[in-house]
């Protein structure tokens, strides 16, 4: 056989009539497998003092506001519990800092309001902030993060 002799075979289609799929469905059926990536879980609580209002002290006196979530590249995802009053959770400090978020009652929050005790779940890397909306109560907040990789 020469060379263009085999080109030309392996070139060829070659169709096929299959006349037991039953059997071979079975057969060819793919074993389910999974990569499992170690987790672990992170948990933390954080005290929001009664809210202060407006920037009295400037930014670094805020004890109303925290950063609950920092950017994490590993976080899977993360768990949110304010205990003793609603928060309303913000995507930065400038947000949360507004004063839409310290307004009694919270009509109309700069972020996603969060009542007391409502659980909150999210999923992804980025972080997020917390603000007390109410102004004669502290307020803890719970928040368990779940991790990719070792501890």
């Amino acid at each position: 056989m020469t060379s263009n002799e085999v080109e030309h075979i392996i070139s060829d289609i070659v169709h096929v009539n299959v006349d037991n799929v039953d059997e071979l469905a079975h057969a060819t059926r793919a074993v389910k497998t999974e990569e499992v990536e170690p987790e672990h879980f992170t948990c933390t609580s954080f005290v929001l003092q009664a809210a202060t209002g407006i920037n009295v002290g400037g930014a670094a006196s805020r004890t109303d506001i925290a950063q609950i979530l920092a950017e994490d590249l590993r976080r899977k995802d993360a768990g949110i519990l304010p205990i003793d009053a609603p928060i309303v959770l913000c995507t930065t400090y400038q947000q949360a800092a507004r004063v839409s978020n310290q307004a009694t009652g919270v009509p109309y929050p700069d972020g996603a309001y969060v009542p007391a005790l409502g659980n909150v779940s999210v999923t992804g890397t980025g972080p997020l902030w917390a603000v007390n909306t109410t102004p004669a109560t502290p307020c803890r907040v719970s928040v368990i993060i779940n991790r990719r990789g070792q501890a």
